[in-house]
């Protein structure tokens, strides 16, 4: 094939493309046709207005959606009849002083561990005051260090029993 032979195909093929596109947009009337009526694609002032159900004729609203409902609020008196009050349980001894112990083993933490002579230490710390302490010892006013190793130390209270593993660096 030839570079004229190519040259006239395209010229072709654009000219046909040119031809179809004005024939496809082209207006459908001539003027002298609009001046009889309307035509495709031509609006008239009247398809622009707004065609609604007049506002006298709507029934009236039965909720206005800007402004909340009032709410009535009748306040009754309830008055609870005297068996339904109960006071609190009285504590016994025994359950305060187990009560105590506890919140005094909540605050001890084990800093760490140490091996020195073949004799195992902790270091505590109980209500801020470090302390060094082995097998035996007395921990604060209740406590009695009854076992320590690697992971941490065993505490109890003789007189409430209240007790348990400390962990190095306080987790329990």
């Amino acid at each position: 094939m030839t570079v004229m032979n190519r040259k006239s195909i395209i010229l072709i093929a654009v000219l046909t493309l040119v031809v179809l596109n004005i024939w496809r947009w082209w207006p459908a009337s001539s003027p002298q046709s609009v001046a009889a009526g309307r035509t495709v694609g031509e609006f008239n002032i009247e398809d622009f207005e707004v065609k609604a159900i007049p506002v006298d004729s709507l029934p009236p609203l039965s909720r206005d959606i800007f402004h909340p409902k009032k709410v009535e609020v009748v306040k009754h008196r309830v008055t609870a009849p005297q068996s339904a009050v109960q006071s609190a349980p009285v504590k016994t001894p025994e359950e305060t002083a187990k009560d105590n112990a506890q919140a005094e083993f909540a605050q001890i933490q084990c800093v760490g561990i140490s091996v020195r002579n073949e004799r195992v230490h902790a270091y505590l710390i109980n209500a801020g005051e470090p302390s060094l302490v082995s097998s035996g010892d007395k921990v604060g006013s209740r406590f009695v260090v009854e076992k320590i190793t690697t992971d941490g130390v065993t505490l109890r209270d003789p007189a409430t029993g209240v007790g348990g593993l400390i962990s190095v660096s306080g987790k329990r």
